[in-house]
């Protein structure tokens, strides 16, 4: 992987990082900014505050760092990642550097301080993936939310899975993860991702075409929940150009709901060619390539890859 990969909620929080210095810089008296002061030490990388922490950890392939209490959950997740890993090393030749933290509420609270807890992330360089520790989270309990709305097509998937609603909710959050880290699968595999929805959506696909290929009781599970989204959620924000000008801004349900549209044109295009369609995407998006000068060119050559995406984004118009 570069060294340089800045996930997208990295790059969020570099946003808010620095819209809150401007507010800050704006709200100084001018005799102050007329002195000379040095520039702020940068923030220490996540990896670096989490070692810093001292926390307990367990290496295999991979390291997991987490909350104490809780290593028996830290394990599984290490377990499920890795074998993430190892099937995008086996099918595509990927095996991005990476890290994992599982970490309580507080713990959270001290090092994540841009995302609430309960969501999973990734962020830094090398990346580190942060999950929660515990099912009492934000993501869980929206999820948790919705049951009594969602509808027999979602009880379906969600009864095929093995589990209950509230089962699903819980374990939905590991599978985030998933999706999380399938940012980092774009960009070892070096795709040039060329706009915020198309970003969420291509991690989405790494997180289903694994999910696919290798669980697919958890693949129906993750179905099921997205399926509960779009059953039950009322975003306020239904388009393409609302997400891509608002991206997080657009409120928390509102962005599931997103990524639950998002879903619906990931299941039919892998439906056509699986893992086939990640090896036609980055031959038709190198990395360095020239940025797509509108949305509506961006889906002309994704149709040209897999037709269908016009006719999908014209729904949320």
């Amino acid at each position: 992987m570069e060294s340089n990969f800045h996930p997208p909620r990295e790059v969020a929080r570099r946003v808010a990082l620095a819209a809150s210095l401007l507010i800050a810089l704006a709200n100084r008296p001018s005799a102050v900014l007329a002195q000379s002061a040095p520039p702020p030490a940068p923030a220490a990388d996540l990896l670096q505050r989490i070692r810093a922490l001292g926390l307990p950890s367990s290496t295999d392939r991979l390291t997991v760092y987490y909350s104490p209490g809780h290593e028996a959950k830290a394990v599984r997740l290490r377990t499920l990642i890795q074998d993430a890993r190892q099937f995008f090393a086996d099918s595509l030749g990927i095996s991005p550097e990476l890290s994992i933290a599982v970490l309580e509420r507080p713990t959270w609270e001290r090092v994540i301080t841009d995302q609430p807890y309960g969501i999973p992330g990734i962020e830094g360089a090398p990346p580190v993936a942060f999950l929660p520790a515990t099912d009492d989270n934000l993501a869980a309990n929206d999820a948790l939310s919705l049951e009594a709305a969602i509808s027999d097509t979602a009880r379906r998937l969600i009864a095929a899975s093995g589990r209950t609603w509230t089962e699903a909710s819980k374990r939905y959050v590991d599978l985030v993860g998933l999706h999380e880290l399938g940012h980092a699968f774009a960009a070892a595999y070096g795709i040039d991702v060329p706009s915020q929805w198309f970003n969420e959506w291509l991690a989405t696909y790494f997180c289903y075409t694994y999910l696919r290929a290798a669980r697919p009781v958890d693949a129906k599970l993750w179905e099921g929940i997205l399926q509960g989204y779009r059953d039950a959620a009322h975003p306020e924000h239904r388009t393409i150009d609302a997400f891509e000008r608002l991206y997080f801004a657009v409120g928390a349900q509102n962005y599931v709901w997103y990524q639950a549209r998002f879903q619906q044109q990931v299941q039919r295009v892998h439906d056509e060619q699986g893992v086939t369609f990640l090896r036609r995407l980055k031959q038709a998006f190198p990395r360095g390539a020239t940025r797509m000068a509108s949305r509506d060119e961006l889906l002309h050559r994704l149709d040209a890859i897999e037709p269908g995406f016009g006719a999908w984004a014209a729904t949320m118009r």
